[in-house]
């Protein structure tokens, strides 16, 4: 599978692979003294990516603490999440967040394409066959990353999840106006203190 990193300017990164992982990738780890990236799956296996990252553009992800990766298959994105991002090697000591408890992976189509929107720098991370002259483009082949297009099954699940829930509102009062036993007042009377 061949993957690309994109990121903003505003430390924030995200992969574009071309295809799907078997198993849902549940963290990037960056291992800033030798420049290149980890991914660690659901089932515990690892992918480590084989080109390195240029160094202009580590400083860049060192302060970036989730990553977001995309999948494109036939020209349209079939799904994509954000997952944490950690480091080792990490020249400043893992001072900017590291130690706050690790978010889980989750789903985040609309940020993913608010991320490809504002994204101005891509560079190849792995190629399953670096000798391929083929494969050195871009994964996404000419794709406009302002428009992407998504695949059916993401569509649905995009106007599912985006649809008005019903909420909750506050309860009008029934006919027993709004309390649900009667109030009985009882008074003693003489004929009660003779007794």
């Amino acid at each position: 599978m061949n993957i690309d990193l994109f990121h903003t300017g505003h430390n924030e990164a995200g992969l574009v692979c071309a295809g799907i992982f078997p198993s849902a990738v549940m963290g990037v780890i960056l291992d800033a003294q030798t420049q290149e990236l980890t991914l660690e799956f659901e089932n515990g296996d690892t992918a480590h990516l084989n080109i390195p990252i240029e160094l202009s553009h580590r400083e860049k992800l060192l302060f970036a603490h989730r990553m977001y990766v995309g999948y494109i298959e036939d020209g349209m994105l079939v799904n994509s999440f954000e997952v944490p991002l950690l480091y080792l090697n990490d020249p400043y000591g893992g001072e900017f967040g590291q130690h706050s408890p690790l978010a889980k992976p989750k789903q985040s189509v609309l940020a993913f394409e608010q991320f490809m929107k504002r994204c101005h720098f891509a560079q190849a991370l792995h190629r399953d066959n670096l000798g391929d002259e083929d494969s050195a483009r871009s994964v996404l082949r000419g794709l406009d990353p302002n428009a992407l297009q998504y695949s059916p099954t993401l569509l649905r699940q995009l106007k599912l999840g985006i649809a008005p829930k019903a909420a909750a509102g506050p309860q009008a009062p029934g006919l027993g106006g709004g309390a649900s036993a009667q109030t009985r007042v009882i008074r003693k009377t003489e004929d009660d203190s003779k007794d």
